[in-house]
């Protein structure tokens, strides 16, 4: 089992994303004992409101704040994720790392396409991520 097991695995495409859509539900299951884990597909550098540094900086407070046990960013360029074999792979990766029981995602409808891109990038990895055919070297 993976030192980084978590119950739930939270992917957003930007920070913030898993703040503004599911914290209440984060924090009602670390209040039951869950663990939970955050993985940002992208530091935000596109965003009107903060840059990477300001960002990063209010999801380690937020971290504090939910209770989250690990956070990373998988450093995805922010206005331009691509369901690609790559990024596919980063995804599968963290999944592989935290072994999480449920996998939560951005909404496949929104009207900002990198939530749209993201949420499917997230689901076709949580697929692939059963294939050992698919190898991943995970720290």
């Amino acid at each position: 089992m993976s030192m980084y097991k978590v119950d739930i695995l939270a992917f957003g495409a930007h920070p913030d994303d898993v703040e503004c859509a599911v914290s209440g539900t984060l924090l009602k299951h670390i209040a039951m004992g869950k663990k939970v884990a955050i993985v940002d597909l992208t530091a935000g550098e596109m965003g009107t409101y903060g840059d990477p540094e300001t960002r990063r900086n209010e999801s380690l407070k937020a971290n504090k704040i939910l209770g989250i046990s690990y956070r990373e960013q998988l450093g995805i360029k922010d206005g331009a994720i691509i369901n690609n074999e790559a990024n596919r792979l980063l995804v599968i990766k963290a999944i592989r790392k935290y072994q999480p029981e449920i996998v939560l995602a951005n909404a496949l409808s929104d009207k900002h396409p990198d939530h749209v891109i993201a949420a499917k990038l997230v689901s076709d990895a949580v697929f692939l991520s059963g294939l050992k055919m698919i190898e991943t070297v995970v720290n």
